[in-house]
């Protein structure tokens, strides 16, 4: 141990002598003064472990100088302190500790019990030291907790983009239990009008959860906003997890899709309680369970994908929620459970079962805090606001109001790229790079999927549309085209795109040919398209999105053309319609 400096306080120049002597035999260095002003000036000057007071001084006597010491002592930090006096009785000890002082002895001082005690605050004294520093440490700690709990929080509020979450289709409820959300609610509405929600549950809850999701948000709306399907998705965002978060950290989610066009929702769950679809009175119409592991716990070549596609019924609502939810107990360990989850669904309409089951939990949790983050979602499956197709109808921004330029792609897909490329978002994307005219890319995408899409569904893979037909139809075309799919081994697709910018007008053509059989196209092209039907609406919208559709040959080979004036920038023309 360091040795101590001490500062003894004593009118009598004799007994400083005898103190400063008998503790520097003890090893100790000490600083003597003859009065309590002399005192706290020194004091103010230097760092002292010890101060030993005499009780009787002119001037400033030992119960003032103690008092003055302890007022110094409010920012410097405690020091002890020991009163010497020439009385021994009860009321002079009494004084002494009442004005401030930690310990008395009385004179003539017994230097063996001035060892012992020297000894005794030299151990308190070191405890204070290491217990300060310890606080010091702590509120280092609490500084940076706190400074990267706002850049963490600021940076979930960015990645979130709540702006999404605020559309007119989805309502939601997030209670972190701590701070910051280890639960994360994202949407996206693709540039071909499909709506796309995910709920994520990380690990653990707080900042070490809310890190892990970081990377996920950005893959999620990048590839979401792109039209990229949910497969597709959950294979980048488990990549992106193993990639960027520790081996013993993963992330339950449950992603959907919602296509307005077909009325059809897609579900993947990794983990999740099961998503639930409800009808418009509150009742589950259809329960999509977990058949996924959770995002982080397989490689990428181990990774098994699963979803499930159905047709919707209209007015249909889609519920997400985490295990935080359903796990949430109350102060004698009950959960809230799924009954008491479906029994608050079921209770009325379904545009309020969220507002149902959040006074639900409150009511069970009756003042406990919960364990985990509780988060739901609720979409509405309706068509958005506005779709790619009412783009067309709205007049031109000035940045896509001049010249377009022009460009010309060509390409050939062989079987092995039709099994396992998610095609119409990589085209989209290359062909926007070539210069895609931006008030088109939303109708491009559109009818670029449904030209591959019938190419690989009809003309490769031979699948008929009248499997849709029937309650069932919708999932037993599906499964039968992930079998024909799988086995496709021979085949090919070709796209020819061009675009074409001239003052005489702006111009978009695809060109889409398959290798198969084809069909009797001459007989279906004045047909009506069915609406209690669940096929033939792709190429009534391709015609719709369109200025003008042909098809070709044995009816394999489909081109679409759009076209639009160019108006200069300069003008105030409205944009004719297509």
């Amino acid at each position: 141990m360091r040795p101590l400096k001490i500062l003894a306080i004593d009118d009598d120049p004799l007994i400083g002598m005898v103190i400063a002597a008998f503790v520097q035999r003890l090893g100790h260095t000490v600083v003597h003064v003859l009065s309590g002003d002399q005192a706290l000036i020194s004091y103010a000057e230097q760092a002292f472990d010890l101060v030993l007071v005499d009780r009787q001084m002119p001037g400033l006597d030992g119960l003032d100088t103690t008092r003055a010491l302890r007022d110094m002592q409010q920012t410097s930090g405690w020091l002890p302190i020991i009163m010497l006096s020439g009385g021994a009785a009860i009321d002079e000890q009494v004084l002494a500790l009442n004005a401030g002082c930690d310990d008395f002895i009385a004179k003539p001082i017994n230097f063996q019990i001035l060892e012992a005690k020297i000894n005794s605050f030299w151990r308190i004294a070191r405890m204070q030291q290491q217990i300060a520093g310890q606080h010091q440490q702590l509120q280092h700690y609490a500084s940076l907790e706190a400074e990267e709990r706002r850049i963490c929080s600021f940076l979930m509020e960015r990645l979130v983009r709540r702006e999404m979450l605020d559309s007119p289709l989805i309502k939601y409820v997030l209670q972190p239990a701590a701070e910051v959300s280890g639960d994360l609610l994202l949407a996206c509405t693709s540039r071909n009008g499909d709506v796309y929600v995910m709920l994520a549950d990380a690990t653990g809850h707080g900042l070490p959860a809310a890190l892990t999701l970081i990377p996920l948000s950005q893959a999620f709306y990048a590839m979401a906003a792109k039209g990229y399907q949910l497969d597709t998705i959950a294979r980048e965002l488990n990549h992106q997890h193993r990639s960027y978060s520790p081996s013993d950290r993963f992330v339950a989610a449950t992603m959907a899709m919602y296509n307005p066009r077909d009325c059809s929702i897609e579900v993947w769950n990794g983990g999740l309680p099961p998503a639930l679809l409800i009808g418009p009175q509150g009742q589950v119409l259809r329960s999509f369970r977990s058949h996924n592991l959770p995002l982080g716990i397989l490689s990428s070549s181990e990774f098994l994908c699963e979803t499930e596609t159905i047709q919707v019924p209209h007015a249909s609502h889609l519920l997400l929620f985490s295990d935080g939810l359903v796990e949430a107990e109350n102060a004698a360990f009950e959960q809230f459970g799924m009954q008491l989850l479906q029994q608050c669904v079921a209770a009325g309409a379904v545009e309020q079962c969220l507002e149902r089951v959040q006074a639900a939990v409150l009511e069970h949790l009756q003042g406990a805090t919960p364990h985990d983050d509780l988060s739901c979602l609720l979409l509405d499956c309706r068509a958005p606001a506005s779709s790619p197709a009412q783009q067309l109808d709205a007049p031109p921004t000035p940045a896509s109001s001049g010249l377009v330029q022009s460009w010309e792609f060509n390409l050939c897909l062989q079987a092995e790229q039709l099994r396992r490329l998610d095609l119409e978002p990589l085209l989209t994307d290359f062909c926007n790079t070539l210069g895609l005219d931006q008030q088109r890319q939303g109708p491009f995408s559109l009818i670029l999927r449904e030209l591959i899409t019938n190419a690989l569904d009809h003309g490769l893979l031979g699948l008929g549309s009248e499997l849709k037909d029937g309650p069932e139809g919708f999932e037993r075309y599906l499964l039968a085209r992930i079998e024909r799919l799988e086995a496709l081994n021979s085949g090919q697709i070709r796209l020819d795109i061009c675009q074409i910018g001239s003052l005489q007008g702006n111009q978009l053509s695809i060109e889409v040919t398959d290798s198969g059989p084809g069909f009797d196209w001459a007989s279906r092209q004045n047909g009506d398209v069915e609406p209690s039907l669940y096929h033939g609406r792709g190429l009534q919208l391709v015609r719709r999105l369109s200025t003008s559709v042909e098809i070709h040959g044995r009816g394999n080979q489909v081109s679409a053309l759009l076209c639009w004036d160019h108006i200069p920038i300069t003008t105030h023309a409205t944009a004719k319609t297509i």
